[in-house]
């Protein structure tokens, strides 16, 4: 159904006559029960009410999917077995009718109830639009991530939030989906192709709160070795992407307790 490179036709999903949301909303989720219920609030909550939201399950057998009926037709969902986390957002974005897409993960939640109504006025449409991040610390600490853009910082880390980024459907069909090919670092991947087409628009409201338990926070071998293969991609010459992983490792180990 997806191709590896992520070139699904987006407008394919809006054949169906339906009325066009401003936003789409997908969340992915896999054995969310724990999580799941906060962010399905934090959306129905918003005050802004121009979206569609999708759920895109990967076969849960914890209650999650139980969970998802309790919202009868508040959400769109599917469940069935997937590729990974990208191929669930991918098949999200598939499914998507809105002019623009926004990736809220099963475990993380909006910041407050108006956070879209903030954001959506200060959309720039040629531009890739990102917000600011709070990172939710399993002892309840936060600290707020926001990031003053600059591009060669990105060949160093991720800095730019993903899950705070706002990207449209012509967005995607020009840089195309997400390589499902990576399991930690295909959003790196994309925020990389969409600037290389579009300038950064900042937009400084905390927009989402991402709990510090994913794949990427615990496993960093994985996350090194991805990071180098986004770069390679990228036409980083091999004996400059081990400089950049040698430094980054270094990095890793100070801030490391």
């Amino acid at each position: 159904m997806m191709s590896g490179g992520g070139q699904t036709d987006v407008a394919a999903a809006h054949a169906d006559g339906r009325r066009t949301p401003f936003l789409s909303i997908v969340t992915a989720t896999y054995n969310s029960a724990s999580t799941v219920r906060d962010t399905l609030e934090s959306v129905r909550q918003q005050t802004f009410q121009d979206f569609e939201h999708i759920v895109v399950d990967g076969g849960s057998t914890d209650g999650t999917i139980d969970i998802l009926k309790e919202y009868g037709s508040a959400i769109r969902w599917i469940s069935e077995p997937d590729r990974g986390i990208y191929d669930a957002m991918n098949k999200g974005i598939a499914m998507s009718r809105g002019h623009w897409i926004h990736l809220l993960n099963s475990d993380d939640f909006y910041a407050s109830n108006n956070v879209l109504n903030q954001i959506v006025p200060q959309l720039a449409p040629d531009a890739l639009n990102y917000a600011d991040l709070i990172r939710l610390n399993a002892d309840g600490s936060r600290f707020s991530q926001s990031y003053r853009y600059r591009k060669w910082p990105l060949y160093l880390s991720a800095f730019l939030p993903h899950p705070s980024l706002l990207v449209s459907a012509e967005q995607y069909r020009a840089a195309g989906l997400y390589d499902a090919s990576f399991r930690i670092a295909a959003d790196h991947d994309l925020i990389l192709r969409l600037l290389d087409r579009y300038p950064a628009n900042h937009i400084e409201v905390e927009m989402t709160v991402m709990r510090q338990s994913g794949v990427s926070a615990t496993n960093l071998d994985v996350t090194m070795d991805e990071f180098g293969r986004v770069l390679r991609k990228h036409n980083v010459p091999s004996i400059l992407v081990g400089i950049l992983m040698g430094v980054r490792r270094a990095w890793w180990k100070v801030r490391s307790p």
